[in-house]
Parts: C-alpha cells; sequence; structure tokens
C-alpha cells in the first residue's frame, strides 16, 4: 500500500471531481423538427376530412404545408440541461427541462381551417344532422317494441 503525499494523489484520482474529464457542462438545445412531405400530406387531409369533410387538393397541400414548415422552422423545440462526465470520459447523466417541443402539426393545420367559412358550415351543418338523426333514433325505439 503507499502512503503520503502518492496516496493523497492517488486518493483524488478516485474523485470524480478532481477529474479533467469531470466538467458538468449546461447545454441549450434547439430541436428542429420538419415534417416529412408525406407526414404533411397524411395531416392535412386527416384534418381536413375531419373538419371539412373531405380531403384537401394539392392546392391546399402545397399552401398549408408551406404554412406548416415556415412554422416549424420559426418555432423550433428547445432543452435546457446539465451533463456530467464519468472518468472514463463518457457520458455520465444527463439532467435538465424540454422548454418548448415546437409546433404541433395537427393543431396548428385546424387552427389555419378553423376560421374558414367551409369549415363552419360544415361543423353547423353535422351538429344539425346528428341533432336529428339522435330525435329518429327516439322515436324509432318509441315505435319498434
Amino acid at each position: 500500500m503507499v502512503t503520503g503525499p502518492i496516496s493523497d494523489f492517488l486518493k483524488g484520482l478516485n474523485n470524480q471531481a478532481n477529474s479533467p474529464y469531470y466538467l458538468p457542462t449546461t447545454t441549450d438545445t434547439s430541436n428542429l423538427v420538419q415534417s416529412s412531405a408525406s407526414d404533411i400530406s397524411a395531416t392535412i387531409n386527416g384534418v381536413m376530412q375531419s373538419m371539412l369533410g373531405r380531403f384537401a387538393t394539392d392546392k391546399e397541400i402545397q399552401e398549408y404545408g408551406a404554412q406548416l414548415l415556415a412554422a416549424e422552422r420559426a418555432n423550433p423545440g428547445s432543452f435546457s440541461g446539465q451533463t456530467t462526465y464519468a472518468i472514463s470520459g463518457k457520458r455520465n447523466e444527463v439532467t435538465g427541462t424540454q422548454l418548448s417541443s415546437g409546433v404541433n402539426p395537427a393543431s396548428f393545420i385546424e387552427n389555419l381551417l378553423r376560421g374558414k367559412g367551409e369549415a363552419r358550415d360544415y361543423q353547423a351543418a353535422t351538429k344539425y344532422f346528428d341533432a336529428m338523426q339522435q330525435s329518429n333514433n327516439k322515436f324509432r325505439s318509441a315505435f319498434s317494441g
């Protein structure tokens, strides 16, 4: 067993805080997520089917897709964290907080369509039709038995 100043030196090497690799670093990371062309098309068609009762035209996919990509570029997700490293130099631990997740594509497209007259007309028509159908079902069950 080694004693004296060398012993103290070796003990110090076992302490991560004295390691040249133990350098806690704070990072702020932006995470740019861009929807693919197929994701854009599927998202726009899904939202339009539920809000307008039809699929998007090619022109609408181009228009709304360009707006979605611009919004994604302007609003990347962000993460702030601290990373520590082990004596070996490998990443040891990452802790932090997701500050923002960026743009939700479906919500973004819904917000674009919500203000359009076609969306309001479709929603009003389907609510009216659903109310009529429920009314008919009440009378149907009264006479079926």
